[in-house]
Order: C-alpha cells, then structure tokens, then sequence
C-alpha cells in the first residue's frame, strides 16, 4: 500500500473516533464527558517586539522635516492618515521584525493620496509617490475631530450648538464621495426629536457641505437605540504595538505567538482587529498567521444602507492596570485573577484602556489565555477576541455591541471574515472536508468555496501533509449560512462560507491579504478561487460567520457572564488539535 493511503486510512480511523462532532455553538462549555483537565494556572510572558511608539514618532518628525515630502505636498491642504511599518518576508519560519515604514497622506486641495517609505534606522532617503491606495471606506480619528470643529463655524448649526438644542456624532459612511471630492461625514442629532442629519466636512475649504436631499443615510428614521456614547475617541491607524507572548503552565511552554494590536495589524486601510503570528502550540507551528480582514454589515430594506468596517479604531475598555505587565505600546498582560471588560460584559462604553488585553481564565474544564480588544466604527462596537486553551483549543470569536443611533435600532446583518493562513507543523498541509455520515475523509485538492452544512456537521481538516499533525476547523452554531437569510439582496451580500486556497500573499506582493476590489462593501472573494492545486500546498483558509442584529429586541440579550465571550451576539469558529 503507499504511504498516502496509510496516512488516509489513518486519520479515516482517529476521525471516525474523535470527531463524532457536536458543533462548537452547541454551547460554550463542554459536556461532562470531556476529558479531565490540569487546574494548574498559566503563567503568562510578554516581551516587546519590532518599533515602539518612540520609533515611529521619530520617523514621522523624519517626515515633516523631509524635502521629498515637502516638496510634493507644499502649498496644499493635507493630513497623514496612517503609518505603518512595512512587513518582512512571510516566507520564514518566524516573522522578522520590521526595519522600514510607509506614510499615507490625504492631499485635500487636489484629492489625491501619496505614499511615502523610509527606513527607521535613518540611512536611506525617503521616498514619495503618488497611489490609488486610498480612504474610500474609512476616516480618520483626526478628521473627525477636525469636521467637529468646523461646526460653531456653521452659520446655522453654531447657533443651535452654542444653544445646546444639537449634538455632534460618528456617522455611517464615515465618507463619502461628491464630485471627486472626499468629504468626511459628521453627524447632528437634534436633542428635541432625536432626527439626525448629516453633513460633510471639506477640507478643500474647511466648511460643512448640505447634502439637502440625498443624505449617506436616511435621516428621519426616529427612535434611538444602544447604550450611550461616552465620548472616549478611538486610536489612529498605525500605532507602535506587538509583542511576543510565551504561555507556559507547570514548566512546560504552551503557546507561543507574536500578537498585533489592531491599530498595527496587516491589511488595506481598514486593517484586520487583533491579530497572532506565528503561533505554535507546544514547540509546533499551527498558525502563519489569524485575522479577520473583511467586516461589514448590510441593513435590512428601510435601514441605513451597508457599509464595509475598518478595524483599527480601538475603543475604550476596562482592563485592570494594578499589578498588570505593559511590555510595549497598547499591550497589557492583566494580573493572575483579573479579567477584562468590554461593552459586551459591562453594558457602557467607558474605559481606561485601548489596545489588546491578555489574561488567563479558569472556565470550569481548563485554563484558556485571552486576547481581546474592542473597537469602534462610527456607533458599533466590535469586539474581538482570540482563545487559546491549555488543550490546544483556539476559539476566535466576534462579538457586536452598539452606541445611542437611530439606524441600530433597524434589522441588520453583521458579516466578518476571518483568514486562517495554516501551518501545521509546516507550510505544506493537506485539507480534507469532514462530515457525519460519511466513512471517508473527502480531500479537497483544488481551490474551492464551500458552504456550511449543519444538518451534517460539515468541518474542515487540515493536516501536516509530511506527518500525522492535524487541526479542525469547525462552525459555531450561532455563526449561520451566508444564504439563510430571506430576500435575494441578504443572500448575495453574505458571499459565502468558507474559500479554501493557496497561498499567495506576501510582505512584498500582499495578494489575497484583503479581498480585491469589488463593487460595493460585501466580500469579494470569489476571484481567488481560480482552481489552483491544494494538496502539499501552504493552505489559506477564509471563514465567514453571519450574524443578525436588531437593537430594538435584543439588547438586553447580551451573555454577561464574565466567563466567555458567549451569546446571541458571538460568532466564530472552534480549532481543535487532532494527534497532536
């Protein structure tokens, strides 16, 4: 017999017994039966990783005082929109720590974008060019606040704001396009009715421009809804702020990973939430890299349109500071005992922390390491959250909360996406669909999209195609069909389940790290599966999860538990070990 068949019968063998699968969304908590676990606690290690904060404020000073720069941008109207620090190749073992960054900025008086790079050591000369690499979807923290300040200059909304009768909000879109111009919106409630109007912020000219009859959004829908805004502001995109963090329990190292806060995570301009690199569970590679690259949400007909999320904003959230570790920029490492609160625990958008917090839990069966961070986009709230558990267990999972706006109290759907770039043990890995009924594994051995199937507990194998190393990706029950919802125009907006694909991204030829552009904000992922050869290849796997929101109903449905990110508000997948 050959060698593949062996393995094949092999793992038919150790699935048909193990993987008798109840769904991870079955519940949260595993039944009585699971194997008994250590209670010993974990002991967790962070060490500051690539440019801190004080490098990359080094490198902006760089930046204004660069003649390159100057030189493009004198006499125009124009900001710095994000900086970043440009990624190594993803072709090694470990991530190396960035040596390079890249600067975009908005020039308002002639609505173009450049893009400028530079080393951070100082030696090489910046240099600035001209992209298509925009801010279509997205604003700044900055420009918010700068629109905001164009309002007591309004002839007619200066008055009603010094009077009180009017408040300033973050609205959806948070941009829009009229005649080639980007206008940042800002939003006016008035505090009498509740009617909200929007406006958009010229820099062009600094002034507010009317959108009299085709408002971004409806501005008449009435009612409010969600918990109040406390007025906290989010981060910029590209602040300083990884770390490498080691997890060991009784002597014996755990989990290893390098962890991104969101404001520095990869991505387009909308960035990818929290984001783990390079993770290894007990000394062997499982992930190249997690993260969830694509967020939107479409309203159900007579809501407030859809819209595509960024994921750098980083709110505030309550993470305990007293004997707490901060090994770099917006990382904090909670201590023994202490847990964070998000507005999904807490009910209120306060906090005394932004970034990502890392804690360890005692959920009842074993201990799980925790990272979370919550971040804002106009008046949602996401949360995300990585779970990585004493038995090999990685629960990414996404939660939704929501601040005071007419348009969250209206029938919605939230779609995140998450990239899965596996590992296992090494870059080449076999894939295989796994379902009840079946008596074989199915291989997957071309690119190919796959919807979920509940009624058959439809998983996804990957496995160390030169050893018998494996993980299991399977659905959440709460993290529904992408074409489940009724009305044709839900169904096409949700794209999809899961795409399985080759590698093909890159530090330097970023392919398939987003989606590429489509026609609007839903997911475009489709053009990657192009029929490539799967089999002994480095696999990419997308995971989509869906989730229906109604403010109106359901707000008071949140799981505040403070024992798991759990809920009718959570989604995601479970990754469970399999002959390790």
């Amino acid at each position: 017999m050959s060698k593949c068949f062996l393995r094949l019968v092999g793992s038919v063998l150790v699935i048909g017994m193990a993987f008798i699968v109840v769904f991870a969304g079955a519940g949260e908590n595993e039944t009585a039966k699971s194997k008994k676990r250590s209670q010993k606690g974990l002991k967790l290690i962070g060490r500051a990783w690539g440019p801190t904060q004080s490098d990359f404020d080094r490198a902006k000073a760089r930046l204004k005082k660069s003649r390159a720069v100057n030189n493009v941008l004198a006499g125009t109207t124009n900001r710095m929109l994000s900086f970043e620090s440009i990624e190594r190749s993803d072709s090694l073992k470990f991530s190396l720590e960035p040596t390079h960054f890249r600067a975009l900025y908005y020039d308002y008086s002639n609505d173009k974008i450049f893009s400028a790079t530079g080393d951070f050591a100082g030696r090489e000369p910046i240099e600035i060019s001209e992209t298509n690499k925009g801010f279509e979807a997205s604003a700044t923290q900055e420009e918010i606040e700068a629109g905001f300040k164009l309002v007591p200059f309004d002839p007619n909304l200066g008055k009603e704001l010094k009077a009180g009768t009017i408040e300033l909000f973050e609205p959806m879109p948070p941009v829009s396009f009229v005649n080639g111009v980007r206008l940042v919106n800002i939003g006016v409630r008035y505090r009498n009715s509740g009617v909200a109007r929007v406006f958009g912020a010229s820099f062009k000219d600094n002034r507010l421009v009317d959108y009299g009859k085709n408002p971004p959004w409806p501005s008449d829908l009435g009612g409010n809804c969600g918990i109040a805004d406390s007025g906290q502001g989010s981060t910029v995109s590209g602040l300083a702020g990884q770390v490498l963090l080691t997890v060991i329990q009784e002597g014996t190292t755990l989990w290893e990973m390098l962890v991104n806060r969101p404001s520095s995570s990869s991505g387009s301009t909308q960035r990818s939430g929290v984001e783990v690199r390079d993770v290894m569970y007990k000394g062997k590679s499982v992930l190249k890299r997690g993260h969830a690259p694509i967020l939107n949400v479409k309203y159900h007909p007579g809501g407030c349109g859809d819209f595509r999320d960024w994921q750098y904003a980083e709110g505030p959230f309550d993470a305990p500071s007293a004997g707490s570790q901060n090994p770099t920029d917006g990382i904090r490492i909670l201590a023994d005992g202490e847990v964070a609160k998000t507005i999904v625990e807490s009910g209120n958008d306060t906090g005394n922390f932004q970034g990502v917090a890392i804690y360890s839990q005692n959920v009842g069966l074993g201990f799980e390491v925790v990272l979370v961070s919550e971040m804002n986009a106009g008046w949602y709230r996401y949360i995300m959250e990585w779970r990585f558990a004493e038995d090999g267990t990685i629960r990414p999972r996404y939660g939704f909360g929501s601040v005071t706006n007419s348009c969250v109290c209206r029938a919605r759907n939230h779609h995140v996406y998450w990239r899965f770039d596996f590992d296992i043990v090494q870059p080449n890995n076999d894939l295989y669909q796994v379902e009840r009924g079946r008596r074989f594994l199915q291989p997957i051995d071309t690119e190919s999209k796959i919807f979920r199937s509940y009624q058959t507990n439809r998983s996804i194998l990957i496995q160390n195609s030169e050893g018998n190393e494996a993980y299991q990706l399977t659905p959440n029950i709460t993290d529904e069909e992408a074409y489940n919802f009724e009305g044709t125009t839900l169904q096409t907006y949700g794209a999809g389940d899961l795409w399985l694909m080759r590698f093909k991204g890159s530090a330097g030829s970023p392919d398939e790290l987003d989606d590429p552009p489509g026609t609007g904000s839903a997911a475009n992922l489709d053009p990657w599966i192009n029929g490539e050869s799967l089999g002994g290849s480095d696999a990419v796997i997308w995971y989509g999860a869906h989730q229906y929101r109604d403010d109106a109903t359901s707000l008071t449905n949140f799981d505040r538990s403070g024992l798991v990110l759990g809920g009718v508000h959570t989604i995601g997948p479970d990754l469970r070990p399999v002959r390790w």
